[in-house]
């Protein structure tokens, strides 16, 4: 009978397969061991931690986690939610050389928040939410190769935002909000070699025409000039920067030669009019170009035209800021705070200068507010400001008028609930007292009516307070009787005589008569109660 399966056979094992199979084998058995919290650790010998895979953790991340080792040198925090960078979440990693901070949800780094990071080499940025990078944001990264900045939303980069960060080798600025560049802002840069800025909405006047000039000497690696154009003004749109269009060779940079002298309009050139040969449209894009919108400037000398804000007093639980912008209405302007990561907004901002009190906050405790700008359903950080309340003193110590109301009404308080739990233990005793005594007058009482009827018929008087009645009524039949001569009465005296002589004696006390009146009446009262 034929098989229907013929088995292969199998070479035999070499030594290259054993390991080549047993390598991944045991990595895999090791890597488990090496998870801690929430992040994937692969340690080195010593303790050393060479990285730290805490991405798309789940909760995500909305601060730099604390519980890993500060001896790591590649930390990986992309797609969290990682809202601000402080000084204080980093400061403890002073070996990392790789950080990875993409797609989170960055609106804010500290200026001088890597200044811990001296031997940082890599550093990732990108699709956070940054507005702009001031001076001090990149202190301390001198031995830094490569900063990745893309798909941000930053429009301003300060003249000396890479000043100390001379080992910089590879930039990515593409797909921000940049209209203007200094060109002063890379002559720091000797060891540049990538400078990647497509997708960014460049302003093509004078003023861009210094950076023009500097790009087209830089000698960019990547040669990306293709993807550089301009977005206004309007007849300049679509425009390359530099490399000439297809079919001639104008660019913004030779239009703007012909057009600028030292960083302005020459007299009597007022714009460039807009024709189809040299205009860099293509005759399929002339329905596309879009209204002329003014951008924002990066950088100016006059200090009312971008938001300020300062600090006018700081006290203990209280500051006082003062807040400027420039057109009240053009934007919606909104006072953010944030607290370790967490973002506020505070008030709105409508005014052109107002000052802003700012209460409930904490003795010796950091800051930070910035003037945000919405717009596009995106928002911006124009400016910020950090400041640190002052220590809790001696003197300080000492209570405020409502301090004192507050304690006063407390005591108040205690005394009124005092008298109340006193007054209520009085009521009790005195309740309690009033029973002792009532059942110490029956007590007697009864005594009392023992010694003179004997004690069933004290028993049945307490049984039945008619009874006492009929014991008085007896009592002074007897009484009655013994008054009476001796003849009419002899024959009942002998009957009774010795059978009621203590009784008679005690009849006749009238002090004994009325207390068991008194006795009958009480029992009475207390079968009624």
């Amino acid at each position: 009978m034929a098989s229907w399966f013929q088995i292969p056979a199998l070479p035999c094992p070499t030594t290259s397969h054993l390991l080549s199979f047993l390598l991944p084998l045991l990595l895999f058995l090791r890597l488990p061991a090496l998870v801690r919290a929430d992040c994937w650790l692969i340690e080195g010998d010593k303790g050393y931690v060479w990285l730290a895979i805490c991405s798309q953790n789940q909760p995500p991340y909305e601060t730099i986690p604390q519980h890993i080792n500060n001896t790591v040198h590649d930390l990986r925090l992309n797609e969290n939610k990682l809202k601000a960078v402080f000084f204080t979440s980093l400061s403890r990693f002073t070996n990392l050389t790789d950080l990875n901070l993409t797609k989170n949800e960055i609106a804010y780094v500290e200026d001088g928040a890597f200044a811990g990071q001296a031997n940082l080499q890599v550093l990732q940025l990108g699709y956070n939410k940054l507005t702009n990078l001031t001076e001090g944001m990149l202190r301390g990264l001198g031995r830094m190769q490569c900063l990745f900045l893309q798909h941000n939303m930053i429009e301003v980069i300060s003249t000396n935002a890479f000043w100390e960060c001379p080992s910089l080798s590879s930039l990515d600025l593409s797909s921000n909000k940049l209209a203007r560049l200094d060109p002063a802002t890379f002559t720091s840069l000797t060891r540049l070699m990538v400078c990647e800025l497509a997708g960014n909405p460049f302003h093509c006047g004078c003023e861009l025409y210094s950076f023009l000039t500097w790009l087209d000497v830089f000698n960019n690696v990547t040669r990306t000039y293709d993807r550089l154009q301009c977005e206004t003004p309007r007849e300049f749109f679509g425009y390359p920067l530099l490399s000439p269009a297809l079919g001639h060779g104008r660019n913004a940079r030779t239009i703007l030669f012909s057009m600028c002298r030292d960083g302005v309009i020459i007299p009597g050139i007022t714009s460039l009019p807009p024709d189809s040969e040299s205009s860099g449209l293509g005759p399929d894009m002339s329905d596309r170009v879009g209204p002329y919108h003014q951008p924002t400037t990066s950088s100016t000398t006059d200090p009312t035209y971008k938001p300020t804000i300062k600090v006018q007093h700081v006290s203990l639980s209280s500051a006082t800021l003062m807040v400027q912008i420039p057109r009240p209405y053009s934007k919606m302007y909104i006072l953010v705070r944030y607290n370790n990561s967490y973002v506020s907004d505070v008030m709105n901002l409508k005014n052109k200068k107002e000052l802003i009190l700012l209460n409930n906050l904490k003795p010796h405790t950091n800051y930070t507010y910035c003037v945000s700008s919405i717009r596009t359903s995106q928002r911006y950080n124009h400016t910020c400001l950090r400041f640190t309340t002052p220590m809790l003193s001696s003197d300080d110590t000492r209570p405020s008028p409502s301090t004192t109301t507050h304690y006063i009404m407390t005591i108040l308080g205690c005394l009124f609930g005092m008298l109340i739990v006193l007054g209520l233990v009085y009521y009790c005793l005195r309740r309690r007292r009033m029973k002792e005594e009532k059942q110490k007058s029956i007590s007697v009482k009864k005594t009392i009516l023992e010694m003179r009827y004997g004690p069933e018929a004290a028993a049945a008087a307490a049984n039945d307070p008619a009874a006492v009645q009929k014991l008085h009524e007896q009592a002074h039949h007897q009484h009655h009787h013994s008054k009476m001569p001796p003849s009419s009465s002899s024959s009942s005296g002998l009957l009774q005589g010795s059978a009621n002589t203590s009784s008679s004696r005690l009849s006749s006390i009238p002090q004994v008569e009325k207390m068991a009146t008194a006795f009958s009446e009480a029992l009475t009262a207390n079968k009624g109660n």
